[in-house]
């Protein structure tokens, strides 16, 4: 993740961010172009979407009647005198859907032609269009999840909580947002957590095979990076402090744990699990079946002491075998 993160060479030429109303990428996004600034690399985005964007960033505005081509071109063209490049599109959707953009010329010019990186956004909250033409070609999300080379997915880190929180006590996962199918609702609650963002990454190896691993990014500080030196808009990374998501003190003690015990509390019961003190004498005094030969007082081992009655029926070549 840290390479990842800090746009190593050829640690992922197209990285698939996902991200709802619940949890947007924007965290994310701001980390990477301040780390790819601090280490002087061509920033371009593809905007649909964004409206602001630092002095150093060059911007390719792509809402409007902009044909796929004109847009390629025009990446092309922020990309020509730049060594390296990460390349930010800040609507897939929009982007193959409304512009017709050929999702793997794209990558194709970003990641073969200039040995740049590709990241894109992808609301999973929008509602895929269908193609008449071609309802048996597979739905565009489908398409970047296979041709990524890694997958992230946003969370919010208050929802992660409280889905830990039911797991412990065996409930069903609470659903958030559109999932909740509750009419009107489409954020919940807690949504966007300022203390950070949770990131549930599956990166795909040159073999094929994946590795999947869930982190936690908090919100960078300033004291996080040196001072930056004469050029540059940001210093370097003094430390790396996105870490796994195990390793969170809030998620793993206390927080998750007090979650845990209110929902308990709010529990109602018709009975009590708990024994007083009185209840606890009376269980010690019951005699048990068969006490006396599990003491050796009366019996030989475990055999089983049984007085006969005067209705009971004595057969003697029974009792012989």
């Amino acid at each position: 993740m840290s390479r990842v993160l800090n746009i190593r060479t050829n640690a992922s030429p197209f990285t698939l961010i996902l991200d709802d109303l619940n949890q947007r990428a924007i965290p994310l996004i701001g980390e990477l172009v301040r780390r790819a600034l601090s280490r002087n690399v061509n920033v371009v985005v593809v905007s649909f979407e964004a409206t602001r964007f630092h002095p150093a960033v060059r911007n390719v505005s792509a809402y409007g009647d902009q044909s796929g081509d004109q847009i390629l071109q025009d990446i092309r063209k922020a990309m020509d005198d730049a060594k390296e490049s990460l390349v930010i599109v800040d609507s897939l959707y929009e982007l193959s859907n409304t512009n017709n953009v050929d999702v793997g010329a794209l990558l194709n010019l970003v990641a073969m032609e200039f040995a740049s990186t590709l990241v894109g956004i992808y609301h999973q909250d929008m509602v895929p269009s269908q193609d008449a033409q071609n309802e048996y070609a597979p739905q565009p999300l489908e398409l970047f999840k296979y041709t990524a080379t890694t997958v992230i997915t946003c969370k919010s880190f208050a929802h992660v909580l409280a889905t830990k929180a039911a797991k412990q006590r065996s409930l069903a996962e609470p659903t958030h947002g559109l999932l909740q199918g509750a009419e009107g609702i489409v954020q919940c609650l807690d949504a966007n957590d300022h203390r950070g963002i949770v990131l549930e990454a599956e990166f795909r190896r040159k073999s094929g095979r994946p590795e999947s691993e869930t982190y936690f990014l908090r919100t960078a500080r300033q004291s996080d990076y040196h001072m930056p030196i004469s050029g540059l808009p940001f210093g370097t990374l003094k430390q790396e402090f996105v870490t796994l998501l195990d390793q969170v003190p809030a998620y793993g003690n206390q927080e998750v744990i007090g979650l845990i015990n209110a929902e308990a509390n709010d529990i109602e019961s018709t009975f009590n699990l708990g024994l007083t003190d009185k209840q606890k004498q009376a269980r010690e005094g019951v005699v048990l079946p068969y006490f006396d030969a599990q003491k050796g007082e009366g019996g030989e081992g475990g055999r089983i002491l049984y007085d006969m009655g005067a209705e009971d029926d004595f057969d003697e070549e029974e009792d012989e075998i």
